[in-house]
């Protein structure tokens, strides 16, 4: 019987037609925890794990890595761990693919698209003294903090992807894979009766060493992985059809609704009656900032718009109390496959921005009833409260909106306290360059609300002033808030500015009040963002002050 990685390896490409090019290398090494931000990546990346463990997700799919596995991400994916990991020894080389011996210009041919290797595969047994060799000439930086990709370096980074191409031909054997064989094998039959012989076998391991380990490794038995599934799919299931209980307990795998019933209420919080008429009104979050203004009336919408990258805290958070995920790519790109989505599943209100094209409005509006918030207005708490009037839920917006203010004036008084008359700055980063910059969230949040002193003044509430570092230097900010955009050109340029003269000179670097800004939640406008805002404000500028 051939296996999936056979299968795979059958399908991959003819390398003898491609060329490849190492673009840079990025180590992630420590004792502590150690974390990668979600990023985006515009050329391929290969993750190598030398030393201990990590989750990654690439995209919407999550990659669980071990000592000696690899993984491949193509151009166009995100990456980012799931959380952070202890005791890492972690390489990503990023790399581009050009077709071989093309009469043009080879740099205009570059692939985006090459499955170099099995892409749900994670590559066993790979020697980590294999990259010992392409690390030692990659990590020469020169002065400039620019790391020179030596010729030498070229030929050991192909010959690293010539011993990978050669191993994921091989079945894995270590008992990491055979511990991830069996969890897929649970996500893929999970409806069905489950033993622990059955799942041992599919691990081709002994049933005691394979419960030993299952539970070492995630932290549950398989039974109780099984069970989680289930119920997310149960929970789906009420969401989306019109399934009585009994009929849903059998589709998940129960034969007794009763024993269902009580399993769900222990598990979730609510008996399944209850969950099943709260999620009775099918509502559709279709741009990201709506599911900030839904939550904080206590209301979960059945569809929403989810990334890992681009909605990174509703995605790790709130994903498996939404049954059907719409794409939130890169601003609505694939807005055509959402109404593709949406159109198998019927809905009582879609709530989306009002900025979207009239094409995909006029779609939209022949699937259900829609909902425009104005996404351009900076009057978020009147966006929040109209919208909570349209919902009939008035009072439940008003007692949020009381809760937040308390919450505000609170964290107003510590932080005035803390900081006396110091200044703050927004620096965003794109590529080399450096803007001051402030949208509404931001203006809503640190001028507003906590009122925090600006150190730079413009005649425009919202604004997005190129800044040369000279600039920056002149800046009278005691504080920077950076935002950084993550996709590797831009880290790469961080962390040059990071060794320039100019920048080490800077008050704020030298009092250690460099603040990082992430984009989830700094680049929403909503209600919970501002909550968030607010919060992690607080935590970044009152935190381990001398």
């Amino acid at each position: 019987m051939t296996s999936p990685a056979e299968k795979d390896a059958e399908t991959l490409p003819d390398w003898d037609q491609l060329s490849f090019r190492l673009l840079s290398v990025q180590a992630l090494r420590g004792d502590g925890e150690v974390r990668l931000p979600q990023q985006l990546n515009f050329c391929y990346a290969l993750i190598l794990v030398a030393g201990g463990a990590v989750r990654i997700h690439v995209d919407h799919r999550l990659v669980e890595l071990s000592a000696g596995s690899v993984c491949l991400c193509l151009p166009e994916q995100t990456i980012g761990t799931a959380k952070p990991a202890a005791s890492l020894d972690m390489h990503i080389f990023y790399f581009e693919v050009y077709h071989y011996g093309k009469p043009e210009n080879v740099h205009d041919h570059a692939i985006h698209d090459a499955l170099l290797f099995p892409p749900d595969i994670i590559l066993p047994h790979f020697p980590a003294k294999q990259i010992s060799s392409v690390c030692s000439e990659v990590f020469r930086i020169s002065g400039a903090g620019q790391q020179n990709i030596s010729f030498r370096a070229q030929i050991d980074f192909q010959e690293l992807l010539y011993v990978i191409r050669m191993s994921c031909r091989q079945k894995p054997r270590d008992t990491g894979r055979a511990l991830e064989q069996a969890k897929q094998y649970i996500e893929d039959h999970f409806t069905e009766p489950l033993t622990t012989q059955e799942l041992a076998q599919a691990a081709e391991l002994s049933p005691k060493y394979f419960v030993d380990l299952f539970k070492r490794k995630y932290g549950k038995s398989a039974v109780e992985y099984a069970a989680e599934l289930r119920l997310q799919q149960a929970k789906r299931l009420m969401a989306e059809s019109g399934l009585k209980l009994r009929d849903i307990a059998h589709r998940v795998g129960y034969a007794d609704e009763f024993y269902f019933s009580r399993k769900f209420k222990k598990m979730i919080g609510v008996p399944p009656a209850v969950y099943m008429k709260s999620r009775h009104r099918k509502l559709v979050a279709y741009t990201p900032a709506v599911l900030g203004q839904l939550l904080p009336l206590n209301l979960t919408p059945y569809a929403a718009a989810l990334h890992p990258k681009w909605t990174e805290y509703y995605y790790l958070n709130y994903r498996g109390d939404i049954p059907v995920h719409i794409s939130a790519y890169r601003n609505n790109q694939e807005w055509q496959a959402n109404i593709d989505l949406l159109s198998q599943h019927p809905a009582d209100l879609i709530i989306a921005r009002d900025e979207l094209k009239e094409q995909e409005k006029t779609a939209l509006e022949k699937i259900a009833p829609v909902y425009y918030s104005h996404g351009g207005s900076c009057d978020w708490r009147g966006q929040f409260q109209e919208l909570a009037q349209v919902l009939g839920e008035s009072w439940q917006g008003e007692q949020w909106l009381s809760a937040y203010d308390r919450e505000v004036r609170s964290a107003k008084e510590l932080l005035h306290k803390a900081m006396g008359d110091e200044s703050v700055a927004v620096i965003r980063m794109l590529g080399s360059k450096l803007y001051l910059y402030c949208n509404y969230g931001m203006l809503d949040m640190l001028y507003r609300e906590l009122e925090l002193k600006p150190a730079f003044k413009s005649g425009e509430d919202i604004y997005n002033v190129p800044l040369t570092l000279e600039e920056l230097a002149d800046l009278p900010a005691d504080h920077l808030f950076m935002l950084i955009r993550r996709e590797n050109d831009t880290l790469g340029e961080w962390q040059k500015l990071q060794n320039h003269p100019l920048w080490l000179k800077l008050s704020a670097v030298q009092r250690h009040r460099v603040h990082h800004m992430s984009s989830d939640p700094w680049r929403e406008h909503s209600a919970y963002a501002q909550l968030r805002m607010l919060r992690q404000t607080l935590q970044l500028l009152a935190a381990n002050r001398p």
